[in-house]
């Protein structure tokens, strides 16, 4: 059997450079509520068609009163009575125009009988504590910029501005054709040669956060005339394609010979593991993307290669993650001629972080999957090594990262060999929070049972605890 070759492809950036050059985006607007403006992107330059106060307003609660009964200084107001001589104006009351001035709420007491006692110190002004009309917002005024991703801050302004509707960016529409007769739906118990397919939920999952509109289409079995009527389909009615599998040389990969008829093949086998054989086309003017079938590789390629297509589409730059610096506590392999991803488990310590790769190639993919950062090793790079300073993509926040010690509820026996290491399915590095139900819990270092099925370098959701609490 052959060695893979690994060698001689183009780069994800020199891939997506020359994509670009062959594909042009159809962008397209649409208008939406303002309930459903936020995440999308703003496709005009919006101002304010209304001015707030309209007229003028109290800038602190208080009563309203008029300035010239201040002329000679504090008035006698032990005969004052409300909506005579003064009126109560909060913050952002209008009040009437007799009055034009405001006084703290703090710095008038108002008797039961209606009468006020002012502190003594107060000055009184024309204007005093008075927000002119146009203070907050004036029509004319810019609110967004075209190109804008709208946050629910920037909905807020809209609708003070007196914006209802929105002009945005149309969601592309991606189809996601999942391939192979070996493929089951979830919820199906697996038989013999059959594997489930959880590609699209994963896959479309990300598409939509990074701003698309998704249809997953079922799963198509291998065979050429079925899948050329998913193909055509989701060509008729998607802005961008992605066929899932069948992107390798093989004896039943129909994809690439498929759309090769289609459209333009601009590239075939990039220099980025696991997915080296991504394809990348164009079809009737749309992108069309082969997505490797194993689902390491299916995230990555979705990482690079959808999501710079999508943000294209919508004129958006590529979303960046949160990074850290952490040393090595486990070994990575890599290829110098290869962008190989790497997922990693990051704990905390007392000095920083700790970092323990999972080896998905090694059958370590439900720990991949369910890890907390990422990296992609630099050209050039042939390994790490225990010790080693890298830097790491987080996927959620440092406020979710595990301490090296974590605990469990009491009652949850964990097996250990004689040598006092853990033994066992269970794995340790994964879980998200200790349950603090009050009763006595055990500290587990995440060092210990680095050999055998217990590895406290993955914790993960697979522990199932029942919190009885009452």
């Amino acid at each position: 059997m052959g060695k893979k070759i690994m060698t001689g492809f183009p780069t994800r950036e020199k891939a997506l450079t020359d994509f670009f050059q062959e594909w042009e985006p159809k962008r397209a607007e649409e208008l939406v509520s303002l309930n459903d403006c936020v995440g999308r992107v703003l496709t005009r330059n919006l101002f304010s068609s209304v001015t707030l106060p309209v007229c003028r307003s109290s800038a602190c609660d208080g009563i309203a009163v008029r300035s010239s009964d201040f002329t000679n200084g504090l008035p006698d107001t032990t005969s004052w009575q409300p909506n005579v001589n003064y009126i109560r104006a909060d913050t952002g009351d209008d009040f009437p125009d007799t009055y034009d001035a405001v006084i703290m709420i703090e710095q008038a007491h108002i008797q039961s009988d209606g009468s006020v006692i002012l502190d003594k110190d107060i000055q009184v002004f024309p204007g005093s504590n008075v927000n002119p009309a146009g203070s907050t917002i004036s029509t004319g005024q810019p609110l967004l910029s075209a190109g804008h991703l709208i946050r629910p801050t920037d909905a807020a302004a809209l609708c003070m501005g007196g914006i209802s509707v929105v002009p945005v960016r149309k969601k592309p529409l991606v189809a996601f054709i999942p391939t192979g007769s070996e493929l089951v739906t979830a919820g199906m118990r697996p038989r013999r040669g059959e594997m489930i397919e959880s590609n699209a939920i994963m896959v479309t999952h990300m598409l939509e956060q990074y701003g698309a509109e998704t249809l997953a289409f079922p799963i198509v079995r291998d065979d050429p005339s079925a899948l050329e009527a998913a193909f055509t389909e989701a060509l008729n009615i998607a802005d961008v394609v992605v066929i899932n599998g069948g992107s390798a040389v093989g004896s039943e990969d129909f994809n690439v010979r498929m759309i090769e008829t289609y459209g333009q093949v601009i590239h075939h086998y990039i220099a980025a593991a696991p997915g080296r054989p991504l394809m990348m086309a164009v079809a009737d003017g749309k992108p069309v993307i082969d997505l490797p079938g194993p689902m390491i590789a299916a995230f990555y390629g979705t990482t690079w290669c959808l999501q710079a297509i999508v943000k294209r589409i919508l004129d958006i730059p590529m979303s960046k993650r949160q990074t850290i610096t952490a040393t090595t506590a486990t070994p990575a392999g890599a290829h110098p001629s290869i962008a190989m991803l790497q997922r990693w488990n990051v704990t905390r310590t007392d000095t920083g972080y700790k970092a323990y790769y999972c080896n998905f190639q090694k059958g370590e993919t439900e720990a991949a999957l369910t890890s907390n950062a990422l990296r992609i090793s630099p050209l050039g790079e042939k390994s790490l090594e225990v010790g080693q300073q890298i830097e790491l993509e987080l996927l959620e926040g440092t406020e979710f990262l595990v301490s090296e010690t974590t605990t469990l509820p009491s009652g949850f026996a964990l097996p250990f060999d004689d040598e006092a290491k853990a033994v066992g399915p269970h794995t340790a590095v994964g879980l998200r929070a200790s349950m603090n139900t009050g009763a006595q819990t055990t500290e587990i270092p995440a060092n210990a049972g680095e050999v055998g099925d217990f590895s406290a370098v993955r914790i993960t959701n697979a522990i199932q605890f029942s919190d009885n609490r009452s």
